[in-house]
């Protein structure tokens, strides 16, 4: 009963027609506190209260409940979807409980755009279309409302004319919103590889809610001014993290360093260094070859961190005379993707010169 009720609301709400009075408004919920709503998030509400319409459209929806979640997240496999609410649910959860951030842009269309993208929507909500694969960068809740309103009012945003948009990779502007936590900004980085270091252009760089919104706003008689329905809590500043993983691994590359120079470094130390590392480079190869994530594949973490010194590291760290060739050539490789990861993400650096330095000391011991 409750599905036959849910299929006949949607068959009315596609075959309804906005009135004259009806609004399209483009609201922007700031970031938040979890990592999943760390970038912000982005609704298209259309709201005609001559007919009784009031429909908050949110991309980007997905279910913890969903069977094998945690697999299907780490494959890229999750489905993703179009969900609606009303615009008071959606002020009371993400104002009144979440204390983010809300601000409403009355897009300017006329009848047409405003029909053709309301019953795109509804179409979009459709069982058999309101899931989707989910890309972070390219096919989000962002992206999904700019292409939206690009098909149904063509060319009349010019997302791309917004020169402050300009000239950030997508994962340069990824980092701006990882600042207040450098353990996740280090390991998203990580697990990047060469596809985030594309320059995106303006158009490209509204994958972010905060970019869709400055882009939307400086066009030119196409939205009105923006106007906040709810001030959020400013974040607190943060200061350098003495805990963070910058500290952590400048000092254990040092100890590494001045173990390495006395030539006091033990065997078992060498297992549980390239054990760990060999883990970690494992599942960095992992996500860059076997998952949906574009936007992991050719990471030069993977040279840097390189997967095969775990288990190899059992048999050249007791007797590395015997495998001073493999050392060398693998010094060579880990050298390379030092650098090369250091030129994507400077911090990235500090990841892979604990093992770099133990490659080298190894590679040079004369008995």
């Amino acid at each position: 009963m409750k599905k036959l009720f849910l299929f006949l609301l949607m068959a009315f709400a596609a075959k309804a027609q906005l009135s004259s009075k009806a609004e399209v408004v483009l609201v922007t919920v700031a970031p938040g506190k979890e990592l999943h709503s760390a970038f912000g998030h982005t609704i298209l509400w259309v709201n005609d209260p001559t007919n009784g319409i009031d429909r908050a459209y949110s991309y980007g929806t997905f279910d913890f409940k969903t069977e094998n979640f945690y697999l299907k997240f780490l494959m890229g496999t999750l489905p993703y979807t179009i969900s609606v609410h009303s615009m008071q649910d959606e002020f009371n959860y993400n104002a009144q409980y979440e204390k983010r951030g809300m601000i409403a842009q009355k897009l300017e269309l006329d009848s047409l755009q405003k029909n053709a993208i309301f019953q795109s929507l509804e179409k979009n909500l459709l069982p058999e279309n309101r899931e989707y694969a989910y890309k972070f960068f390219y096919d989000n809740c962002s992206t999904r409302i700019r292409d939206m309103i690009e098909k149904n009012a063509p060319g009349k945003y010019q997302w791309n004319q917004n020169p402050s948009l300009e000239g950030k990779s997508y994962r340069d502007w990824m980092n701006k919103y990882l600042e207040p936590n450098s353990w996740v900004t280090l390991g998203m980085n990580l697990a990047l590889g060469i596809p985030s270091n594309v320059k995106a252009n303006a158009s490209q760089a509204c994958y972010l809610p905060d970019n869709l919104a400055a882009a939307t706003n400086l066009a030119p008689k196409l939205a009105a001014n923006p106007v906040s329905l709810f001030d959020g809590e400013i974040a607190p500043e943060t200061g350098f993290d003495f805990t963070g993983p910058y500290v952590i691994l400048g000092l254990l590359t040092l100890l590494i360093g001045f173990l390495s120079f006395k030539q006091a470094f033990p065997y078992a130390a060498d297992v549980a260094l390239f054990g760990l590392i060999g883990i970690l480079a494992w599942f960095v190869f992992f996500l860059g070859t076997a998952t949906n994530h574009e936007v992991m594949a050719w990471n030069p973490a993977s040279l840097m961190l390189f997967p095969l010194n775990f288990p190899l590291v059992i048999w050249f760290a007791r007797n590395p005379m015997k495998w001073k060739n493999y050392l060398q050539v693998i010094s060579v490789l880990c050298f390379v993707g030092l650098v090369w990861s250091g030129m994507q993400f400077l911090p990235l650096v500090l990841a892979g010169l604990p093992v770099f330095i133990r490659l080298v000391s190894l590679s040079f011991i004369k008995k």
